[in-house]
């Protein structure tokens, strides 16, 4: 097992060219959120923005129309399309699941862009929930064109794999990850305490993160990390690794203001500025 730490990101994340726009840092479309649950979209759209993603926009379909006024309102900078409208290819990344739901509809769009998108795809919460109940689950993530990056906690661990068996111990949560990532032919976030990531037999442990990071949208923000790297034009394991890392940072400046028992999902996101900062200022110029 390998750990992801400060060197690592410091000889990875790499600046911007003094003459950039918006269109070099990646086009991250979000497909999260439902009715009663626009605060997931919110925060893992906010989380790619404060991520550095050039572009964020929402993927709105007819059932989650509702949710369209909350989402422009709450994040400025990114837009809106509708699905009927959207060419999915002009994507970088797309982040799927959090907060979506499961109903038909969830359900029918999750399976178009797992079978046309052939960029990075994150996949989270509900979209996790979803194809661990569709029989079709296994081929569609083996056949997708996709770089997949699946992010469960161990609950979502546990019903993609269809068992009972707790996954508490570091050796059965090594055999979880392992697991994913070997029968999807994936990248696997498994989160948690020390989160572990897997690709290809290789094991990442996390360094970063705290107690306090264990509050409902602390996994959306991580999602919407994750595809604003992967977007950026990090590798789709550097995305992961950054991501947690980054994730774990930005909790941990979160606890020391607040306290472990104070701090909220929004606090991760504010936090994510200094967080990234800390590296990119000792970082080279990359042309790429």
């Amino acid at each position: 097992m390998k750990f992801i730490d400060d060197t690592y990101i410091r000889e990875t994340i790499f600046k911007r060219n003094a003459d950039a726009h918006k269109g070099d840092f990646g086009k991250v479309l979000v497909y999260c959120g439902s009715p009663g649950m626009a605060g997931a979209a919110i925060l893992c759209g906010k989380a790619a923005l404060r991520s550095g993603s050039g572009l964020v926009r929402f993927l709105m379909t007819p059932s989650r129309e509702e949710i369209k006024p909350i989402l422009q309102t709450v994040v400025y900078e990114a837009t809106i399309v509708r699905e009927k409208s959207a060419d999915l290819s002009e994507y970088d990344a797309i982040v799927c699941g959090c907060g979506l739901g499961e109903t038909e509809e969830a359900v029918a769009t999750l399976k178009k862009i797992l079978t046309i998108y052939a960029g990075t795809l994150v996949l989270d919460a509900d979209a996790l929930n979803i194809l661990a109940h569709q029989d079709d689950a296994a081929e569609l993530l083996r056949s997708r064109k996709a770089n997949l990056i699946l992010t469960p906690h161990v609950g979502e661990a546990k019903q993609l794999l269809h068992t009972e068996d707790e996954i508490r111990s570091l050796e059965a949560r090594v055999d979880a990850v392992c697991t994913l990532s070997e029968q999807y032919h994936c990248i696997t976030v498994l989160k948690g305490a020390g989160t572990l990531i897997a690709q290809d037999g290789e094991i990442y442990e996390n360094t970063t993160g705290n107690p306090g990071m264990a509050t409902g949208g602390s996994g959306d923000v991580l999602a919407g990390v994750i595809a604003s790297l992967a977007g950026q034009g990090y590798a789709p394991l550097d995305a992961a690794r950054m991501g947690v890392f980054i994730h774990g940072k930005a909790g941990d400046l979160a606890a020391e203001e607040l306290g472990e028992m104070s701090v909220i999902a929004r606090d991760i996101i504010k936090k994510l500025p200094a967080a990234f900062k800390q590296y990119y200022q000792f970082t080279c110029t990359i042309t790429y």
